[in-house]
């Protein structure tokens, strides 16, 4: 039964990807199904309640929380992705020089990988993102620069275990070309546990771009984003609860699918992983 069978069987897995797919085409489409502009002011709507044309109300400015949402998705969800796609690039390649090549390159390298995880991540952010400043571009470089060397790792790790294989063993006896090898046998070998890891890593990046959002430090107003809707929405919590459910519940909805998708591919990807 191949992969997209077993997607398909899996209740769980199918929803969640539904639910992906539903967001990005939404985020997409944003421009075109969103009712108004999420950036324009409308002092006379302030916190306008939920009605046919405001489905979801207004904000303290008078926006639509329905058009931000949407328009939520491309800050707070493409961005991650795109954070997510950078950092498996430079993991994976670091990770496949250093697990092939081997020698002093190899130590170099898990050595500098060593030093990078040795700082708990949060505050490594937080420090990058100071010393560069604040803005969603140095976020991005922040999340790269944590993650990068806990993929060159793990794929190093993968590396060095199929490189023993007889079929790998056989392609280097007979002067295979290395980009054949690695293009050929590695990468098709490890590219089912690099997807399980980073769909299991793009809800902890949704989470960091929209807490440092939140806390100023990420994308800036008027921009759309979830976490900094969010902190919008902090100062009248009491007086308005509604304003912060909805990013709330967007948030948690796009992680917790993002999760569970991850933890059905490790299922299916290694039914031996599979815990009761």
């Amino acid at each position: 039964m191949n992969l997209n069978k077993k997607l398909i069987n899996n209740k769980t897995a199918l929803i969640c990807l539904i639910i992906i797919i539903t967001m990005i085409i939404l985020g997409i489409l944003a421009p075109y199904i969103a009712p108004f502009d999420p950036n324009k002011v409308r002092i006379v709507r302030k916190y306008a309640a939920i009605s046919s044309e405001h489905w979801l109300g207004c904000d303290h400015l008078g926006r639509d929380i329905f058009s931000r949402l949407l328009y939520g998705i491309r800050s707070t969800l493409f961005l991650s992705l795109l954070t997510m796609i950078i950092t498996i690039i430079v993991g994976s390649v670091i990770g496949l020089i250093s697990g092939y090549r081997r020698g002093k390159l190899d130590e170099c390298i898990m050595r500098l990988c060593d030093i990078m995880l040795s700082f708990p991540s949060q505050v490594m952010i937080l420090a990058i993102v100071g010393v560069l400043g604040v803005g969603i571009e140095n976020v991005i470089i922040a999340n790269i620069v944590v993650k990068w060397a806990w993929y060159s790792r793990m794929i190093r790790s993968s590396v060095i275990k199929y490189s023993r294989k007889n079929y790998i063993l056989f392609s280097r006896a007979i002067g295979a070309p290395h980009s054949f090898i690695i293009c050929r046998h590695l990468l098709p070998n490890i590219m089912a546990e690099l997807v399980v890891l980073a769909t299991l890593d793009t809800g902890w990046v949704i989470l960091n771009i929209s807490a440092l959002s939140f806390i100023g430090l990420g994308v800036q107003a008027p921009t759309a984003e979830w976490g900094l809707m969010l902190s919008e929405a902090k100062n009248v919590m009491t007086q308005h609860p509604m304003q912060m459910v909805f990013p709330g519940i967007a948030i948690l909805i796009v992680v917790a699918a993002f999760n569970m998708l991850g933890d059905c591919l490790r299922d299916i990807l290694d039914p031996k992983e599979k815990t009761a």
